[in-house]
């Protein structure tokens, strides 16, 4: 096979920070190249090398086989380097077919229509049935990351990046990028694909290349190794087996939901979450879990309904009041609702408990608070004066909780605890809620993940559409038990979700 691309011995540094140590990475034609390791493991850093966006310290690029000097993304591109990144980089205003030729217009001055024909060609082989003048704003998630593989085609890329393409796409969504997928490397254009679900490495990927701590630790035949292997690479361990920990007693009632809704979003939701229990709301992407747990919360303040705490009426829920109440908010957008990038960990851990007053603002009742924090929850690194934007997502996730643990809360409102984490980490993540639980907090969560849904849960609650449409038990639960009441294909659901 013809190889594209080869990175040899490459290092790199940040302000004395070693991030990635005598890294080796190869492309060949054709092929699909997974990259994996843990959050934190350098994977973003030799993107980026990649992609021109860093200098390496030491080492050498080659393309094609010829040494490559990439002093920024125009020169990757020139280079027939794309890179699909995890947060896209359209401009929402501007048409599909603006974007798609951004950056690529050549030296003739094209009409409207004479764009939109250049560009159908491109939305064609990628599958993408819209309009090129369609504002890429009005395209939904997985439309718009079909534009910018429209884009790198349009660009004869040679070499694509993509980066967790699938975090926020559908089941059928998904299905389409690997068909794109596996068409764009029958033509030779090398893939190399990061993500953190090892179906899609089995799916689509011919060798896997693990870093481990910023270091190379070795490059593998997909088929020739089993998650458990992959696992290990990562984390330099054998991770305990993640099966469901031991049935729960769940308490009093903490959260009674009745007929709660939201024009346009969901209707006559009634749940309840008892106190050291974990209820998890499932479904398809777009049945209106996340609408559910911003209007419990309020969030969202026009919902109707009544929502009790303890056997209190809420009479018009806002995230101020419920969190005076007791109540804990993570949303699933961590880096724009969970955060605040440029500030410490510390300020960052201690948001909440500032705001219900239960702490100063001294130096030392930060520290006091925060670093017994940091070692139960094995944040690392372990240093409460970095900004938070340099930590891993898994480690930023572990800061929010430890926001409402030092704050103190009876019930926690979890969106999709664990997107976009490594598999360690979602083992500690998996471990905190446990044990949250079986100190007495109610947890209601949102999760797409069917395989963390059971191993959480004492009871999953469906939604399709907008509406409840079944309970299961954890015990007589299944992902395709799940599956078929998420699609409507199981016709036996129960008429109620309330217990």
């Amino acid at each position: 096979m013809t190889e594209l691309l080869n990175a040899h011995h490459i290092h790199k540094s940040f302000s004395g920070v070693q991030v990635l140590r005598d890294v080796q990475f190869t492309l060949q034609a054709g092929e699909v190249h997974a990259l994996l390791g843990e959050n934190g493991a350098g994977k973003s850093t030799l993107l980026k090398t990649l992609f021109g966006m860093h200098r390496p310290d030491s080492g050498t690029l080659s393309v094609g086989g010829q040494p490559v000097v990439l002093n920024s993304p125009s020169d990757a591109q020139a280079q027939g380097i794309a890179m699909i990144h995890q947060e896209l980089a359209l401009i929402p205003e501007l048409t599909v077919a603006q974007n798609v030729l951004l950056g690529n217009e050549g030296q003739e001055v094209l009409s409207y229509p004479r764009m939109e024909a250049r560009v159908q060609p491109f939305l064609d082989q990628v599958g993408l049935n819209v309009s090129p003048r369609t504002p890429v704003k009005r395209l939904t998630i997985a439309q718009q990351q079909m534009v910018e593989i429209a884009r790198a085609v349009a660009r004869q890329a040679r070499i694509i990046i993509m980066d967790e393409p699938t975090s926020s796409l559908t089941t059928h969504e998904i299905e389409q990028l690997y068909r794109v997928v596996r068409e764009l490397t029958a033509r030779g254009v090398g893939i190399i694909y990061v993500s953190h679900h090892f179906d899609e490495i089995e799916a689509l990927a011919d060798r896997v290349t693990v870093l481990r701590d910023g270091q190379y630790i070795g490059t593998v035949n997909q088929r020739d190794v089993t998650q458990d292997q992959l696992v290990t690479m990562m984390v330099g361990r054998d991770l305990v087996a993640q099966v469901g920990p031991e049935r729960r007693q769940p308490g009093a009632v903490r959260l009674w939901v009745q007929g709660l809704g939201r024009t346009g979003a969901f209707a006559d939701v009634s749940l309840r979450v008892h106190a050291g229990e974990v209820v998890t709301l499932a479904g398809l992407i777009g049945a209106g879990r996340t609408e559910v747990l911003r209007a419990i919360y309020g969030a969202d303040a026009d919902a109707a309904g009544t929502v009790q705490l303890d056997g209190q009426a809420v009479a018009h829920p806002s995230p101020a009041s419920m969190m005076r109440r007791g109540v804990g908010f993570i949303a699933e957008d961590r880096r724009h609702q969970g955060i605040v990038p440029d500030a410490r960990v510390s300020v960052n851990m201690m948001l909440t408990s500032w705001a219900k007053g239960k702490a100063g603002v001294r130096e030392a009742d930060m520290r006091a608070l925060v670093e017994p924090q940091m070692q139960q929850l094995g944040i690392r690194p372990a240093n409460p004066n970095q900004t938070i934007r340099r930590l891993s997502g898994g480690n930023q996730q572990k800061v929010i909780l430890g926001r409402w643990l030092a704050a103190g809360c009876s019930l926690l409102l979890i969106d999709e605890p664990t997107r976009g984490i490594d598999v360690a980490s979602k083992a500690d993540i998996y471990a905190l809620v446990d044990d949250l639980a079986r100190q007495g907090v109610a947890i209601l969560m949102v999760s797409s993940e069917l395989p963390e849904v059971l191993r959480l849960s004492d009871r999953i609650l469906v939604m399709r559409e907008g509406r409840l449409v079944g309970e299961l038990d954890r015990a007589d639960a299944s992902e395709e038990r799940i599956l078929s009441l998420a699609t409507g294909a199981d016709t036996h659901a129960k008429d109620s979700a309330v217990v």
